[in-house]
């Protein structure tokens, strides 16, 4: 459950000292995935990557094209203003040439630089405290009580296909085997959350419960009473497993594309900024930031929300009772609303931004002296 968040957002329990220990194989593949996708990032926006240099070779023939039609205009403008008039689009293109030198080194840095930084404040907005826990300690208690629940989960998987007191004793010995597996992974490494409390004291009250429903006889003809008690508390219906695995691997998917989308976007950098060359109104470079602003929007934005949706929980006091409600969030309801808000908030936002440049342009044009 520790992809609740983007990959490059991956964390691990503050409070926990080697806390590989207690990672399962899905935290471990997913921080696998966060390492190859900075490794991708690192080898083609800060060295001489092969790809990059193509797609700077491709931006290279635009830019040769989109010069020309620039000199007839820029001439066609200084011969009826002036000059000086036709200065800001000189100053244009040597703002292009500079981002598009030694094969747009410093414009892959700039992309890799702003891709950084993202991830960096989606960090320092998690660990602020909301309420008595701060997003990031939340999603530790949520996530740790859920791996807790599938260690649980395995100790008792064995005693479903056991009757009578065999099946009384089994239970018996798995809450003693979960227990002591919670004391060893959990409290013995320093971390101990409240819902890893609960957790503890529920298997505590597991064989009780079982012992009474046994000795009762209560059990309906056909049903099993015994395995009824684990089912909604540490134990899950085929359906209800079925149905997690199917939002893990959707909420991994939306994980990855949108970490895709981002290299992508940053790729065609280069051919954006050799086609804004051309002075028209609304230049590429311009519509290349704003789609690379919007998706690291969405990216913020739905760690913002998974990690509120974690406060609540804990508040809750449902940290092990919500797994299927907190992976529809984390998986399809959060990323709908990431991407719309990185839709129209974050387009507002920057289209306010590149407003405010042109605007400095415009006031830095008119105070340059004009010959009469």
């Amino acid at each position: 459950m520790l992809n609740a968040l983007l990959p490059s957002s991956i964390f691990f329990p503050a409070q926990v000292t080697g806390g590989v220990g207690i990672i399962d194989d899905s935290v471990q593949q997913l921080e696998a995935v966060q390492q190859a996708w900075d490794a991708r990032w690192q080898d083609i926006f800060a060295t001489s990557s092969g790809l990059y240099l193509g797609i700077n070779q491709f931006a290279s023939i635009i830019l040769v094209g989109a010069f020309l039609f620039f000199a007839v205009g820029w001439v066609k403008e200084a011969i009826e203003r002036g000059i000086f008039p036709a200065l800001p689009n000189v100053l244009w293109v040597l703002t292009i040439a500079v981002l598009l030198f030694n094969n747009g080194a410093l414009l892959g840095s700039a992309t890799l630089g702003i891709r950084n930084l993202i991830n960096a404040q989606t960090q320092t907005v998690l660990q602020v405290q909301v309420g008595e826990v701060s997003m990031l300690e939340a999603l530790n208690d949520v996530i740790l009580s859920q791996q807790a629940k599938a260690v649980i989960q395995q100790e008792y998987a064995a005693c479903d296909a056991q009757t009578g007191q065999a099946q009384v004793d089994c239970f018996v010995r798995a809450g003693e085997r979960a227990q002591q597996r919670l004391e060893q992974e959990y409290r013995s490494r320093g971390f101990w959350s409240a819902g890893l409390q609960r957790l503890w004291s529920r298997v505590q009250q597991i064989s009780q419960q079982v012992e009474q429903v046994y000795q009762s006889g209560e059990a309906p003809i056909g049903g099993n009473p015994l395995a009824d008690i684990l089912v909604g508390t540490v134990l899950q219906t085929s359906s209800q497993a079925l149905a997690e695995q199917f939002l893990k691997g959707w909420q991994w998917a939306f994980a990855n594309l949108i970490e895709m989308a981002m290299l992508l976007t940053g790729l065609i950098g280069p051919i954006a900024v050799a086609g804004s060359v051309v002075p028209l109104q609304g230049r590429p470079l311009w519509s290349w930031l704003v789609g690379f602003f919007s998706l690291g929007m969405a990216k913020f934005s739905y760690n913002v929300i998974v990690g509120l949706a974690a406060t609540v929980v804990v508040a809750a006091e449902a940290q092990t009772s919500s797994d299927f409600g907190f992976l529809l969030l984390i998986s399809i309801l959060a990323p709908v609303l990431a991407l719309a808000i990185a839709g129209g908030a974050g387009m507002a936002v920057f289209r306010g931004v590149s407003g405010g440049v042109t605007r400095l342009i415009a006031v830095g044009t008119s105070a340059i002296p004009m010959p009469r």
